[in-house]
């Protein structure tokens, strides 16, 4: 049987997912969320109060996950919603067209919390939820964590870190010290400790 595990996904891992949902008037909604593997068939997402997905997921208490890496189904999602064509009808759930794997999930608990962070307060809605179906579309299935990529961004930071002025050089540590909170937040114990090192080495 598929399980999560089999679509590349870790224990504990986060990874930005577009999860579909169903509207008040049967339509469908897509929006990029990120989905932490609890298990080979659990999953925790946060979903912030006042945007479309947390009204229906608060009303279904179910959802598709798509693993994906086309970026334009990231940026239309974002900013409006995908374009019906991109969607098809799977039982009583949305996926998109051409997604790695595509999974149901159903909601079996949730809290809502105040969160504070760097970019404000919010109500957040932290839903645990049990994996139905899973549908493998390729054999090999690459899931999204943001980890590798602040990673490497780190990386030309630190590259470039000796040759650029000192205002500039402010800047990049300050981006370097978002990066890291990013890699340490949704990363492995592995990308983590590459983050170190990179720190590491901008101190000696």
């Amino acid at each position: 049987m598929l399980d999560l595990y089999s679509v590349g996904m870790e224990r504990g891992l986060l990874y930005e997912t577009i999860v579909t949902t169903r509207n008040p008037d049967g339509t469908p909604n897509a929006a990029p969320i990120g989905v932490i593997c609890k298990d080979a068939r659990e999953v925790v997402v946060y979903l912030h109060e006042g945007s479309q997905t947390f009204d229906n997921v608060k009303r279904e208490k179910s959802f598709g996950v798509n693993i994906l890496r086309d970026p334009m189904v990231f940026v239309e999602s974002t900013i409006g919603n995908l374009d019906t064509t991109k969607f098809e009808p799977h039982q009583d759930y949305f996926s998109i067209k051409g997604a790695e794997a595509f999974f149901t999930v159903h909601v079996t608990r949730e809290k809502l919390v105040q969160r504070q962070d760097h970019l404000g307060t919010s109500t957040i809605n932290v839903l645990t939820a049990r994996v139905g179906e899973l549908v493998k579309n390729q054999e090999h299935v690459n899931p999204l964590n943001r980890a590798i990529y602040g990673i490497i961004e780190a990386l030309v930071y630190l590259s470039r870190i000796d040759i650029v002025s000192e205002e500039e050089r402010k800047e990049y540590l300050e981006k370097l010290g978002e990066t890291s909170r990013v890699v340490n937040k949704v990363g492995s114990k592995e990308h983590k400790k590459a983050m170190k090192k990179i720190l590491e080495y901008l101190r000696d």
